[in-house]
């Protein structure tokens, strides 16, 4: 495995294994999100036989934490996933703004199962129509979308450019 910049001859090369337009054309708007705030995008290839044409686009706010991981295939999905970490609660405080499927996968992802001592009092915890939910924090059992639709790509870039407004904020 090897992690190199991002070109723009590689996210096509990467977006050719992609199955349809919309995954594409979020990609593509994640990558030139991050490069108009001056944000690093990394691409992990694997090199493995059983990994082979496998991608993952690292999207960082901060020098060791990726905000957004788009996988091309595998990591435990079958295609395409966008994992989008959320440290801006209030996205969950407006899941209804949100479009059913964004809405439907964040209230869907995998329940914090305390698997690390780093997830106490970092849980996602929220509630959306009289039901609480917890959610994991860590990009691992994070917020992972697929089955992305055209309608999908706002509200996800949504999502992602007030994640990186936040966080920039925050550091200065």
């Amino acid at each position: 495995m090897e992690v190199v910049d991002i070109t723009p001859a590689l996210l096509e090369t990467i977006l050719a294994t992609f199955h349809t337009d919309a995954e594409k054309e979020l990609s593509r708007q994640i990558v030139r999100c991050f490069a108009a705030h001056g944000l690093p995008v990394k691409v992990k290839q694997y090199h493995q036989p059983c990994m082979n044409g496998t991608y993952r686009i690292l999207c960082f706010i901060k020098k060791s934490a990726e905000a957004v991981i788009i996988n091309n295939k595998g990591m435990g999905c079958d295609g395409v996933s966008v994992q989008v970490r959320i440290d801006d609660r209030s996205v969950l405080d407006r899941l209804q703004d949100l479009n059913e499927n964004i809405r439907n996968q964040i209230i869907n992802a995998a329940d914090c199962g305390g698997c690390s001592t780093k997830c106490e009092g970092k849980k996602y915890v929220f509630a959306y129509q009289g039901k609480e939910y917890t959610k994991c924090r860590f990009i691992c059992n994070n917020f992972r979308f697929q089955n992305i639709e055209k309608d999908d790509i706002s509200d996800l870039m949504s999502i992602i450019t007030n994640e990186i407004v936040c966080k920039q904020a925050r550091s200065k």
